[in-house]
């Protein structure tokens, strides 16, 4: 009997082992470019109908393969350097067979995003507009920043100017209303002010960058609070695994320079990989001096202005400098591990033309981030549970501001405000197949910041001194969880739905050196709700929200998309618990009892997409209530909340100034009703021109209007039409480019009337042009890239809209990559 039972149990293990075996199989892909030729080193992608992939790299043979796959349908996305991305389907029937993809330097790039679902997908299957910037085109832009990318980019613009304090805005919103994610993991914090900075994405080293992905629209379902207006993940580069046998090392140096600001970076990486084990160093440094702006001949500009010299804008200089170090252990096909380091140094960063002759000057002298991060993925665990990974981070950011005020001949105030803020989060993904229609995508996540802060004030005039603090110590934090489902109802429609719960937590410590003003009259600090700011305070509040979208292909090249969804964000701790004076004037204090702003966004679209053309029209409304904005404080009886000296003197019923010098207490709290709509468009269509090679004329349109419901008048900062056409050469071989680019912005004179008198009149319009170059050499293992330019090549004067600071003038840009691989 027992010998029976033993023959069983091996005639059934046989019987797996040759089921798992005949349903299993090698995928090879043979890449080639237009002349038949191999295409080594380039880097190829399958994805499963689970979004479950596999890479290969392709050796001198040009042949990426993949062993071990289950008989089904796949996606290759293949990346070659000089070639556009391509994505093709592999059906089932070719599982064994080899698969060839030919490379044309004529053809329309391809995207993959990770961000828009939390999975890899091609950007033409989301329901949500997202753009994917890669590499080679963040080369071929040589830009001075991460910000300055978002100036050409459909729906997008940007705040400030200088080459480390620009920032992007999306759809008309700006700051914390955008969450800046970094390899998935939040680089915004509670700290940082929404109405007066938002988070540095300077922080972020321009050269690690290995692809910048922006979502227009909500992404509070997937990534929670700040993802109002869109969610920016910026990818670094990683260490790629190699295959075979052996250790290989690798190095990577890339430069730039740029004549306006004299302004230089170099950056230096070393890689090793085996099979099992890889590895990347990278280092960078960076200098930039004062930019200067364009033309400013017969505008009277000087010192008073905020310009040094001629056309120089002060204090707008940069110095600084990266270090990171990324490893990943591959335990077997469906294990690894990612652990990473990055040291982030910035110093002198100026605030342009804010200078001391100009009245006020503020700047950081360092602003510095320290991270370490790591993520476990194991995948196939059975048939239902396709993937599970774990992620964490720890992330510090110190910096400090200072700024001083001018009464001439001598600095009659200082103040410096030193900022230390711990960061760390777990988030815990898993994706799950259940049937063969539906895939869902769960998880938990948690996160908290806490903030220490110290504030010296230095008043020259009478000789005081006072080392206080603006902020308690305090936390701000959450946990939540997360579903987004994927439905394929036929072949051609897909639905998605997703829903996330989420439990926030703030609060403050009683802290050495913070206190509220004592002028303040008790009644009316528990009439704002900060009578007990100063002794500690604990805010719990809980935002559900979701969202519903569809993709329907209604051709092989024509495919339509719609979603609305639910976006929020929850006051930070700058917001609830800040008390001080206002680095522009005023005294604020926080706001313990502030709901969180929301918002309706919907989003519609129809996307086209062939080999030799691509073009896309978004349309979106997005309804938002309860925006925070610092105003004059009131209490119950609609009197103003004033700081008393001796000499103030009230009327009879203690509300009104009848004489005196009293200060105005600003406090932030939630207001009307705001809409912003518009659309975004976009178009690429390359034309073979005989043996000379591809001319595409490709750019984008992006319109906006906002509309304060609550007032009935325009929402002011919110900029118009926005085009950028661009007209780019290559030849065949894509070794050689050159391409012309002209970005108009209209004049814009739909505002408040408030605003267009203090403004003196509405916001002028511009145009300004770029025209750019480069060469390529490219070989299995050695690569060298060249890439040069003509920014504002006719020097204007400008100013970006609602920027005081004038953009940079004529600058003749170069940069290089050397790679051996």
């Amino acid at each position: 009997m027992a010998n029976r039972r033993l023959f069983f149990v091996f005639f059934n293990l046989l019987i797996l082992s040759i089921s798992a075996f005949a349903q299993t199989s090698t995928i090879t892909i043979s890449i080639k470019d237009a002349n038949r030729s191999p295409v080594a080193g380039a880097t190829a992608v399958l994805t499963d109908k689970n979004y479950q992939t596999k890479t290969s790299v392709t050796g001198s043979d040009g042949t990426a393969t993949f062993e071990n796959v289950d008989a089904g349908d796949y996606k290759i996305s293949v990346n070659a350097s000089g070639f556009p991305a391509v994505i093709r389907d592999i059906p089932s029937g070719s599982v064994g067979i080899p698969f060839e993809i030919v490379l044309s330097p004529g053809d329309i790039s391809e995207s993959v995003t990770v961000t828009a679902t939390r999975t890899q997908i091609s950007t033409d299957d989301t329901a949500v507009p997202v753009t994917v910037i890669g590499r080679e085109e963040i080369e071929r832009r040589s830009v001075n920043t991460v910000g300055d990318i978002f100036r050409s980019l459909p729906g997008t613009s940007t705040v400030n100017e200088g080459a480390f304090q620009v920032r992007p805005r999306i759809r008309g919103l700006e700051s914390n209303r955008i969450l800046i994610l970094v390899d998935g993991e939040r680089l915004n914090n509670a700290r940082t002010s929404t109405g007066q900075s938002g988070i540095e994405i300077g922080l972020v080293d321009l050269e690690q960058i290995e692809t910048l992905e922006v979502v227009r629209g909500s992404g509070s379902v997937l990534y929670g609070t700040d993802a109002l207006a869109g969610t920016i993940n910026i990818i670094t580069q990683d260490a790629p695994r190699r295959k075979d046998g052996g250790f290989r090392f690798g190095a990577r140096l890339n430069t730039y320079y740029s004549s306006n600001e004299n302004g230089r970076r170099g950056n230096l990486a070393v890689t090793g990989s085996s099979k099992f084990f890889s590895f990347r160093v990278a280092q960078s440094l960076e200098r930039y001096e004062n930019y200067h702006a364009g033309n400013t001949d017969g505008l009277g500009l000087g010192p008073v202005d905020g310009f040094v010299s001629g056309s120089e804008v002060g204090n707008s200089q940069s110095h600084g400098g990266n270090t990171q170090v990324t490893t990943r252990f591959f335990f077997n096909d469906d294990n690894d591990l990612r652990l990473n380091y990055e040291r982030r140094r910035a110093a002198s960063v100026g605030s342009p033309l804010l200078t001391l002759d100009f009245g006020f000057n503020a700047y950081f002298p360092y602003s510095n981030r320290d991270k370490f991060s790591g993520r476990f993925e194991t995948r196939n665990l059975n048939k239902y549970l396709a993937k599970v990974s774990a992620s964490f981070y720890y992330q510090n950011q110190k910096r400090e501001f200072s700024n001083q005020t001018v009464f001439r001949p001598f600095v009659d105030s200082l103040s410096e405000t030193v900022t230390d803020t711990d960061s760390y989060g777990v988030d815990v993904q898993s994706n799950w197949i259940l049937g063969s229609r539906n895939f869902l995508t769960a998880g938990v996540s948690f996160f908290r910041d806490t903030n220490e802060d110290a504030r010296l004030a230095l008043n020259r005039l009478n000789g005081v001194a006072n080392l206080t603090t603006s902020v308690p110590r305090a936390d701000f934090g959450s946990v939540a969880f997360f579903a987004q489902d994927e439905f394929t109802l036929t072949d051609r429609l897909k639905l998605i739905g997703g829903l996330r719960v989420e439990r926030f937590s703030s609060g403050s410590e009683q802290t050495e050196g913070f206190s509220l003003p004592p002028g303040i009259r008790q009644f009316q600090l528990e009439d704002i709700g900060v009578a007990d700011l100063a002794i500690g305070l604990t805010v719990n509040e809980t935002a559900v929200t979701g969202d519903f979208g569809a993709v329907y292909r209604l051709t092989d090249a024509v495919s339509l998309t719609g979603r609305i969804g639910r976006s929020f964000r929850v006051a930070n701790l700058f917001e609830r618990f800040f008390t001080g004076a206002g680095s522009i004037g005023g005294f604020l204090v926080g706001n313990p009892n502030l709901v969180p702003e929301s918002g309706i966004n919907f989003d519609a679209a129809v996307k086209v997409r062939t080999s030799k053309f691509a073009g896309s029209f978004t349309y979106f409304n997005n309804y938002y209530r309860n925006f925070l904005s610092s105003t004059s404080a009131f209490d119950n009886r609609d009197c103003p909340v004033l700081i008393l000296t001796p000499t103030t003197v009230l009327d009879a019923n203690q509300c009104f100034v009848v004489s005196g010098n009293p200060t105005q207490i600003q406090q932030t709290i939630n207001f009307g009703k705001v809409r912003l709509q518009g659309f975004e468009a976009e178009l690429e269509a390359p034309f073979r021109i005989g043996d000379y090679g591809f001319l595409t004329p490709n750019g984008n349109i992006s319109y906006l209007r906002g509309d304060n419901r609550e007032t009935s008048e325009p929402f002011n900062i919110a900029p118009p039409l926005k085009t950028v056409l661009n007209l780019r050469w290559n030849d065949l071989g894509n070794r050689y480019y050159g391409e012309f680019q002209t970005r108009i912005v209209n004049s814009h004179d739909r505002l408040s009337t408030s605003f267009i008198a203090s403004n003196s009149g509405p916001e002028p319009g511009y145009a300004v042009s770029d025209i750019r170059g480069g060469y390529s050499f490219r070989r299995e293992h050695f690569n060298v890239n060249i890439n040069a330019g003509l920014t504002n090549i006719f020097d204007r004067f400008y100013n970006e809209q609602f920027i005081l600071a004038p953009a940079r003038g004529r600058s003749f840009i170069i940069g290089t990559s050397w790679e051996i691989k």
